[in-house]
């Protein structure tokens, strides 16, 4: 009955809304077809998941008709419901409305106890789905879920679940209530288990209690469109008996049964169609079928008009929304085209107003409504735009033209277009685009820029611009220039440039070069060996090229003859020699030399060069040089052309002359050795030699042939001696190279003449002395002279041993005590017996006495306290009173007493006892070495600091002192008392500082030495408890410093204040953004400062405006004479405000009415009056702010101009008045400050500005107290100790004994006179004049400086030859070095090597024992299989230790590579080699037991395959066997079956409402004979295949035993024999190698110890 008035319900209300929608129709808004049942029609569409008596009859029970006689039922589905014929098939078809009688009679019906079944409606198109209403036969379900999908099955979107129990159906699912039309919630009340039949399930999409806002929003219609709608019914509702009894039985009354199935909606059409037609193919006869396809309206189409019309695509598609159609707009394209499309971006692009695109443009138009040309079209602008001819085509040449001829589609001034322009290519000009530009050739539709640019190097062409030939593209170049950029130089020519040529030569040099060619980038020229260069005219560093007399031949080293000497000749220092080589062959008349010429570099004539030096006035008449060949010329060689007249020259040489050239050339080849032989025949005529020849001497230097200039010799090494030469880098021209002193040579590989010791340093000159040795010159090695009679030593300049006084020797004069005595001077050496003196004439240092040997009194040691060498000896010298015969000590520093047993002031120690010494006090050096009491003499504590200084040794200032202690410099602490911690000072004047630097320490944010001024950006110090903060505006102040002394920041103009915080005076706006000046009229103001937030400036009475520059309300004339009104304006004022306040009424009402229009309009004017007011005065305001600015920086030009203009003097008494002022009496000076704000600025200019004058002064005042302060203390100590140092130094100068002295310095007493001292002394001079001091025999410091500096001199000499002998000690000891880092690297090598090889046999050792192990514990395992043991084999037969003799050999010499540098070599590869053997044999074991493990394989694989065999026959009948009981049981069924039928036909059933009758019996009888049959023959086959399969499989079986019984126990037994034996081989070979292995680490652990 519910669902009955439910349905009623809704058709009215469907009918009231198709009613509406009808009211307006389509033309008036959004319309709707009507609703209806979306099941009508539909019934193949809707499926169900689980029906009953599909494949057969099937049993159910109802669970209502238990108290009836009948309980159960069939369903038999497999033929359509019938009301007559089939009235037990229960389809899902059954549920759809048909208003029939029988309606109730046919129902739905899932299988028995199935509770998850699925009902899915698919429908043909988009609906609008209202509601669901199903009518359940049985329970209603105890839970389901209705879900729908709006994309045809591809995504679902759950609508509601309901359930009994809703925690457990659906848990996490909300219970409700709803709250939103989408809620996904889960009901109840649909879920109960009673009624137990007719029950409802209702859902509503959207619910009639919550309210809907808009009904047409996206999200409503989305809510409602459904394209498949599915119920899935989840669980049955039971009674409990199926959990405790699982037969089939009870589950035959459980199972879903539907009456009908309601699904309201209608075709969804977005509002656009008010009534829906048949889909194609569809029936369009069934009564109440609510049709798919929309017929649409509003220039829309589609199957739910969701898209526009053809040609209506102008705007996007919307559906329809209440009044508002949303209809679809046509296109506008200009009578181009019909067709169009709809797109977004353009609809967003125009704000919402077209999106149409039109599509198929014709007439040659284009654009998204046809107004646009296409390209290489342009409109005509006399055309209009819908006239077919409107585009006209381009007129462009496509090859100069950008985009092939494309010009310019439209004439638009704004994007600097012309219709039908064409737009030429970067490089083209002209009209039509059809030319290049100047500088541009080949007109190229390939090109994108056209044509080419002219590829004319600027460098190479006349005009010297890039242009060409405008088609060939050739450039004009110059006459040096080739190619055609003009871009190459001609051949042997480069630097191409602006020069007008355009190139320059390449000028190689003619023999540095292999031809004139060179590069034209750089002109580098190809050059020969050795030549470096551009022009190849420099030589490599290490070559030189041969002078023109390269090849010369020294005389002095050829074969002399009768008469001729070598003559040596020494180098003057400071001269270059005229001669090479050490010297000269001096040659008389008729002598001759043989020169041996060896090294002819070039088969040529070469011309002859004879050096010489006459010691003649006249020429020297005849030469005869004679070239002695080897042999007979040759013909055929270079010189074959020689005859032997050609050997045989003759020559002169000129007397004024060195050298001279023989006439005529001398032909000389390569790699032949000659003999030149000169013969110095005649001087002169007889006549003109006196004397004979033998008077008659020539002095010849040196031959050389010189080569010819135009000859090609490639440049020579230097090969510079490394030690003769400093470098090894020669002079380019001759190849001489740069010696080092004293060395000569081209190879500086010689000593000069009067040089010895060739080596590293040079030559050593000889130094032979010209009184002992008869020539200059030396041995070259040894470096000895040649002495005369009676001179020794290596340069003969001195005496024999004993001897002195060189050259005239005489016997030294020691008194006895000395065997040699010094060769210049006399002065003994190395006096004996206690004795001193240069002849050993007086005792020694430490002793006193009588030193002559006749007396009995000899030298004794002084008792000071003990002598020398005692340990306890502290004088200088001691002397015997020759008055009381007393011992008299001179004491050494430090110590003092008769016997220097005590230490002097100053010192501290105990000499007295045994090691005792007397040490300095250490006091820093502040005390007074001259007071006993300075120091204890004992522990040596200092007791009496002096200079400010205290401590244990005086070594740090006193309290309230800084400094160095050290350096007598501490000096008073200087700090300033208010910036000073008041806990460091006692007084104003008395305070602590750091001892070391005289920091005090400041108070907080002050700073200095002496906490004198503020930290930066702080001011304040007379306050006495810091500096304070300037606290300057970041924004409003020029710096963020301040005054030192007021704290005034230094603000930006426009803004004041002590902080810069407020706006200056006269200045107006927030001090945070911008100050702004006051703006008022002088005349009309009250005060100069207007409102400082506003600006407002304060008026006068009568005045008024922003700037009170006219006259107030109430007030008449002329600005600023402003009078009062007439007393009338005040009364009517009062009237009019009366007026105002009244309510109108009557003909005040209507004069109201149009005084209000007026009004209205008024204001309107008033309005608009006031916007240009407002416009106005920001103009004026910006104005202003101009102005503002202007003053501004009028201001700071005057501030400027009135500081520039203050004079020295005003600066000067400034200065004065800050000298002289009290910074104590600050707080005063501030109230000064306040009544003198012209001189506070003033003064600010001066002391806040640094570095200033005042600033400066200030600073220097301070530093100069500082100084003054500190420097007092340390005068007035300077001044005191200089004063006692000066006391000290009298009594000591008074105190002085110049006898002493004078013993000291020149060795005898200065109390006799100077005639009769031996030593001379103070104010004795000798016969000349000099003055007198010491002697041969004197003892005193003049001789002992004598000696000492005689002594030097040798040591001198020792050292320079010592240098010479560690040279070359350094030169071994650096080789040797290089050696030991070369074997050093060769052993690091080795021992890699060998340590890798290490790590390499630790590795194959681990894994050799890794694989024993696995083969032993194989070996041990009982019942291996044939697989086992194969894989062992191979694994045995595949092991790398050993692999194979090869790589055995491979290891051996690897290792011994690895230890070739260590010992036992032999013995180790000895024993390796029987390893190898045993390897070896093993190998071939292992061969011989793989070719074993193959058979057995075989015949494992034999066994192997017969198992498979086996195994699939057993298969194959297990499986038949299994297909026979399978058709067995088959067959029992069925002919069960048959029994059952033919026990119906005997006693046929009730006939059941429904039932159809059973067919004839003759009909039955003769279907079941032929089944039996055919059942039966089957039965027949299946049972002989089965038997015959069985006995196959036994048979194979059989054979595969036996097959195992007879091979596998051999097979194992032989391979485990095998396998045994080879472990054993395995585990000696292990041995062996582990023995190895332990050999090698321990060789390798020796040398790896070796450095």
């Amino acid at each position: 009955m519910r669902a009955s008035l439910l349905l009623l319900v809704s058709a009215l209300a469907a009918s009231v809304a198709y009613e509406a929608d009808h009211a307006h129709g389509c033309a008036q808004g959004s319309c709707y077809p009507a609703t209806g049942d979306l099941l009508v029609g539909r019934e193949k569409s809707l499926k169900a998941s689980s029906t009953c008596g599909l494949s057969k009859r099937e049993p159910y029970c109802i669970v209502s008709h238990l108290q009836d006689d009948k309980k159960c039922f069939s369903c038999d589905s497999r033929r359509p419901f019938d009301p007559v014929y089939n009235t037990i098939s229960h389809r899902i078809d059954n549920v759809v409305t048909t208003f029939k009688p029988h309606r109730k009679k046919s129902w739905w019906q899932s299988k028995n106890g199935k509770s998850d079944v699925v009902l899915q409606l698919d429908l043909e198109a988009e609906f609008h789905f209202t509601h669901l209403i199903m009518t359940f036969k049985t329970f209603r379900p105890a839970a389901l879920l209705i879900e729908r999908s709006a994309d045809f099955g591809r995504t679902w979107q759950v609508y509601r679940h309901f359930a009994y129990d809703c925690s457990s159906a659906f848990p996490g699912v909300s219970p409700g209530p709803l709250r939103h039309v989408d809620d996904v919630i889960c009901e109840t009340r649909y879920s109960d288990i009673e009624p137990s039949s007719g029950g409802e399930v209702i859902y509503r999409v959207l619910d009639p209690a919550i309210r809907i806002e808009d009904p047409y929003s996206p999200s409503i219609q989305n809510l409602l469109k459904i394209t498949n709608l599915r119920v899935n019914l989840t669980r049955l509702h039971t009674l409990g008996d199926n959990l405790l009894d699982p037969r089939a039985e009870i589950k035959e009354k459980y199972y879903y049964a539907m009456y009908e199935m309601v699904v309201r909606g209608n075709c969804f059409c977005y509002g656009h169609a008010s009534e829906c037609a048949p889909i194609a193919g569809a029936d369009d006869n069934i009564e109440g079928m609510v049709h798919g396809r929309c017929v649409c309206n509003h220039n829309t189409n589609g199957l739910n008009c969701e898209a526009c019309d053809d040609f209506y695509n102008d705007r996007p598609w919307r559906p329809a929304e209440g009044r508002e159609a949303n209809a679809c707009k046509q296109c506008e394209c200009n009578g181009h085209s019909s067709q169009c499309h709809f797109d977004m971006a353009v609809f967003l692009a125009t704000g919402n107003v077209s999106g149409g695109v039109c599509d198929g443009c014709l007439h040659n138009t284009m654009g998204r409504s046809c107004d646009l040309c296409e390209p290489f079209y342009y409109r005509d602008p006399l055309r209009d735009v819908r006239d077919p001819q409107v585009c006209t085509a381009c007129d462009c040449d496509p090859d100069g033209s950008q985009n092939g001829g494309l010009c310019d589609g439209h004439t638009d001034r704004s994007q600097g277009t012309v219709g039908g322009q064409c737009r030429c290519k970067a490089h083209v000009e002209g009209p039509r685009c059809d030319r290049c530009r100047t500088g541009f050739f080949g007109l190229s539709a390939d090109d994108p820029q056209g044509c080419q640019p002219c590829r004319c190097d600027p460098r190479g062409t006349v005009s010297g611009r890039s242009q060409c030939d405008p088609v060939s593209g050739d450039c004009f170049c110059k006459r040096l220039v080739t190619g055609r950029g003009c871009d190459q130089c001609l051949p042997e020519h480069w630097a191409l440039s602006h020069d007008l040529n355009g190139c320059r030569a390449c000028d190689c040099d003619v023999g540095g070069a292999l031809d004139n060619q060179c590069t034209m980038e750089n002109g580098q020229c190809r050059c020969r060996n050795h030549m470096a260069g551009r022009q190849c005219s420099q030589v490599e560093s290490g070559y030189f090229f041969m002078a023109l007399d390269h090849f010369l031949y020294e005389a002095e080293l050829a074969k002399m003859g009768q008469g001729c000497v070598v003559e040596p000749r020494e180098q003057q220092p400071g001269r270059p020699p005229s001669w090479t080589g050490l010297g000269f062959a001096r040659v008389p008349q008729g002598g001759s030399l043989e020169f041996s010429v060896a090294d002819v570099p070039l088969s040529m004539e070469y011309d002859l060069l004879l050096r010489y030096e006459s010691q003649l006035l006249r020429d020297w008449e005849e030469v005869r040089v004679t070239v002695v060949r080897p042999g007979s010329i040759p013909t055929s060689s270079p010189c074959g052309n020689t005859i032997p007249a050609d050997d045989r020259l003759t020559t002169t040489l000129p007397a004024g002359s060195r050298f001279v050239v023989v006439p005529s050339p001398i032909c000389l080849e390569r790699g032949v050795a000659y003999t030149l032989r000169l013969e110095f025949t005649r001087y002169g005529d007889a006549n003109s030699v006196s004397g004979g020849g033998a008077e008659t001497i020539l002095l010849i230097d040196s031959v050389s042939h010189i080569i010819d200039s135009c000859a090609h010799v490639s440049p020579s090494a230097c090969n510079c001696d490394p030690q003769g030469a400093a470098s090894s880098v020669c002079d380019v021209r001759g190849g001489q190279c740069r010696c080092r002193p004293n060395v000569i040579g081209r190879r500086c590989d010689q000593c000069a003449p009067g040089t010895y010791g060739f080596g590293p340093s040079g030559c050593k000159a000889c130094g032979c002395s010209l009184e002992g040795s008869s020539s200059r010159l030396c041995d070259g090695s040894s470096g000895q002279c040649a002495c005369r009679a009676g001179a020794f030593g290596l340069r003969c300049d001195g005496c024999q041993s004993g001897h002195w006084g060189f050259p005239h020797c005489r016997p030294c004069q020691c008194n006895g005590h000395a065997l040699q005595c010094q060769q210049k001077t006399g002065a003994c050496i190395d006096c004996r017996a206690n004795t001193g003196g240069d002849q050993c004439d007086r005792c020694a240092d430490g002793y006193y006495g009588n030193p002559s040997l006749a007396s009995g009194n000899h030298c004794r040691p002084c008792p000071c306290p003990d002598g020398p060498n005692s340990g306890r000896h502290f004088a200088d010298s001691c002397y015997q009173d020759n008055h009381n015969g007393q011992i008299v000590c001179n004491c050494i520093q430090g110590y003092t007493g008769a016997r220097c047993d005590e230490c002097a002031p100053g010192y501290h120690g105990n000499p007295s006892e045994p090691g005792g010494r007397c040490r300095p006090c250490q006091c820093s050096n502040n005390i007074d070495m001259s007071d006993m009491g300075s120091c204890d003499r004992r522990s040596g504590e200092c007791r009496k600091c002096l200079y400010n200084t205290e401590g244990p040794s005086c070594g740090i200032c006193k309290s309230g002192y800084h400094g160095d202690a050290s350096r007598r410099n501490c000096r008073k602490c200087t700090c300033n008392f208010l910036g000073t911690t008041s806990s460091q000072c006692t007084e104003r004047d008395a305070c602590v500082c750091q001892r070391s630097s005289g920091q005090c320490q400041c108070l907080d944010n002050v700073i200095g030495l002496s906490c004198d001024h503020c930290a930066p950006d702080h001011w304040n110090l007379a306050g006495g408890r810091g500096c304070e903060t300037c606290g300057c505006d970041p924004h409003n102040s020029v710096s963020s410093s301040c005054n030192e002394f007021t704290g005034q920041c230094q603000c930006r103009d426009g803004f004041g204040g002590k902080t810069c915080t407020d706006c200056q005076e006269k200045y107006w706006g927030d001090p945070r953004t911008q100050c702004r000046a006051c703006d008022c009229d002088w005349r009309g103001i009250e005060s100069a400062q207007c409102h400082r937030a506003t600006g407002h400036c304060v008026c006068k009475q009568g005045v008024s405006g922003v700037r009170c520059d006219q006259c107030a309300r109430g007030f008449s004339g002329l600005f600023p004479a402003c009078q009062p009104c007439h007393q009338c304006f005040g009364d009517w004022d009062r009237i009019v405000q009366v007026l105002t306040g009244t309510k109108p009424s009557g003909l005040f009402t209507r004069l109201s009415t149009y005084c209000c229009r007026e009004i209205i309009s008024l204001t309107t004017e008033i309005g608009e009056t006031t916007d240009t007011l407002n416009r106005l005065e920001g103009d004026l305001t910006m104005v202003q702010d101009s102005n503002s600015e202007a003053s501004k920086e009028l201001s700071a030009l005057e501030r400027e101009a009135k500081a520039l203009n203050l004079t020295s003097e005003q600066l000067h008494r400034q200065l004065d008045v800050l000298k002289n002022s009290n910074f104590l009496g600050e707080r005063q000076g501030l109230a000064s400050y306040n009544r003198s704000r012209d001189a506070e600025r003033r003064a600010n200019e001066s002391t806040t500005t640094r570095p200033s004058t005042v600033s400066q002064s200030a600073d220097m005042r301070r530093r100069t107290e500082r100084l003054i302060t500190a420097k007092k203390d340390d005068f007035n100590r300077k001044n005191a100790a200089n004063k006692r140092a000066l006391g000290d130094l009298n009594g000591r100068v008074q105190g002085l004994d110049m006898k002493k002295i004078n013993e000291k310095v020149c060795g005898a007493p200065g109390d006799a006179p100077c005639a009769d001292s031996p030593c001379g002394g103070a104010g004795c001079r000798d016969d000349e004049g000099k003055r007198r001091c010491g002697g041969l025999n004197c003892a005193g410091a003049a001789a002992e400086a004598g000696r000492a500096l005689e002594s030097s001199r040798r040591a001198e000499e020792e050292l320079s030859k010592a240098m010479g002998e560690v040279e070359g000690l350094f030169s071994k000891v650096a080789e040797a070095k290089s050696r030991a880092e070369e074997a050093k690297g060769q052993a690091q090598a080795a021992l890699d090597r060998a340590t890798a090889t290490k790590n390499k046999v630790e590795r194959s050792n681990n894994e050799l024992r890794d694989l024993i192990k696995q083969i032993r514990e194989f070996l041990t395992q009982e019942g291996a299989d044939p697989d086992s043991i194969e894989a062992v084999a191979n694994r045995v037969l595949e092991l790398s230790i050993p692999a194979s003799p090869q790589q055995i050999r491979h290891l051996a010499e690897e290792i011994k590579e690895r230890v070739r540098s260590l010992s036992n070599v032999d013995a180790i590869l000895e024993q390796t080699q029987d390893d190898v053997r045993k390897a070896e044999q093993l190998l071939l074991d292992a061969k011989r037991a793989r070719h074993s493990a193959e058979g057995v394989k075989t015949t494992t694989e034999t066994v192997k395959q017969a198992l498979l065999d086996a195994k699939t026959a057993q298969a194959t009948a297990e499986e038949a066997i299994a297909r026979a009981k399978s058709d067995i049981g088959d067959t029992e069924n069925r002919l069960a079956q048959v029994t059952t039928s033919l026990m119906a036909q005997v006693t046929p059933p009730p006939t059941g409402p429904g039932t159809p009758p059973p067919p004839p019996p003759s009909i039955l009888e003769g279907q079941l004979t032929d089944k039996f049959q055919e059942v039966q023959q089957r039965v027949d086959t299946k049972a002989r295949v089965v038997q015959e399969a069985r006995q196959r499989a036994e048979g194979l079986r059989d054979q595969a035993k036996e097959l195992l019984t007879d091979t596998v126990p051999v097979v194992l037994i032989r391979l485990n024999l095998m396998l045994e034996g080879k472990a054993r081989q395995l585990d000696g070979l292990e041995d062996k190698m582990k023995a190895i292995l332990s050999d090698i680490n321990k060789q390798i652990q020796i040398y790896n110890t070796c450095q």
